[in-house]
């Protein structure tokens, strides 16, 4: 299959790309820093000869790179598979290039220009969009006047709304496009023990306090693998341990999911 990845010189992404290389998988790597994009495709080559693996560079958090990122893969013909992995949290309220919460556009915002700017290889493919969110939506309280926070901002409250955008932007790919043969899947890959804990700033002790019970990034990749490389599953659903899941009653609002895709696409237009 070709399959697009975001993220994945560290972590869950990493484990995804080599599970996915390993199965002789054509991938494609998207990620903001292109030596370290550059290294993990010869480690991974080196692993495995026969893999096929290009890199792209593409930083969530200037628009511009998103759209260049695209414009680079459209000659790679239908796309498979697109998973959304890449994403981070910030101990302070930063703006991008481009005007917008950060957290917002490197968890969110990227991702849905990236994803309709590949839609038409994903629709030529009846492929799959994997959105990797997190439980964490469940705290997620989304304010079609405010969604980037410009009031009572705190770094896990705009976590939380960006992995709700996460599940709502899937239910709304579900909704505009499961007709043409489009799957779009959100996900919860566990707690992981990966770097997120350093964009916690004064709170980096919790994250020290939860180490010794967070799973691996290998079994954090374990719904995304099981998504993206088998069939059968509920498009628009979410889901947990490899199994659809109830997402929260926020991340089944079909009004908010409509609302955040029509500001999401303003936005996206620049």
């Amino acid at each position: 299959m070709n399959i697009v990845i975001t993220g994945t010189t560290s972590g869950i992404g990493a484990a995804t790309a080599e599970h996915l290389a390993a199965a002789g998988h054509q991938l494609w790597l998207l990620n903001r820093n292109p030596q370290k994009s550059a290294a993990q495709k010869n480690e991974l080559l080196q692993k495995y000869p026969q893999a096929k693996i290009e890199t792209v560079t593409c930083d969530l958090a200037h628009l511009n790179s998103v759209r260049a990122a695209a414009s680079a893969i459209k000659n790679i013909g239908s796309i498979d598979v697109l998973i959304n992995n890449a994403g981070g949290l910030t101990s302070q309220r930063e703006v991008t290039v481009d005007g917008h919460e950060m957290q917002f556009q490197m968890n969110h915002l990227g991702h849905f220009l990236l994803t309709n700017s590949l839609l038409p290889q994903l629709l030529a493919a009846k492929g799959k969009v994997i959105n990797v969110s997190s439980e964490a939506h469940r705290a997620g309280r989304l304010n079609p006047n405010d969604f980037q926070l410009e009031k009572g901002w705190s770094a896990f409250g705009a976590y939380a709304n960006a992995k709700l955008c996460n599940v709502l932007f899937t239910a709304e790919l579900h909704k505009r496009y499961h007709a043409q043969g489009l799957q779009a899947f959100a996900l919860h890959p566990g707690v992981v023990n990966t770097g997120f804990g350093n964009g916690l700033g004064g709170m980096k002790w919790m994250w020290a306090l939860m180490r010794p019970f967070l799973i691996t990034p290998a079994k954090g990749a374990a719904t995304t693998l099981h998504l993206a490389t088998t069939h059968g599953h509920v498009s628009g659903g979410y889901y947990k341990n490899r199994k659809l899941n109830k997402a929260a009653p926020a991340g089944r609002d079909a009004g908010l999911a409509d609302t955040l895709w029509l500001y999401s696409e303003t936005l996206a237009k620049g």
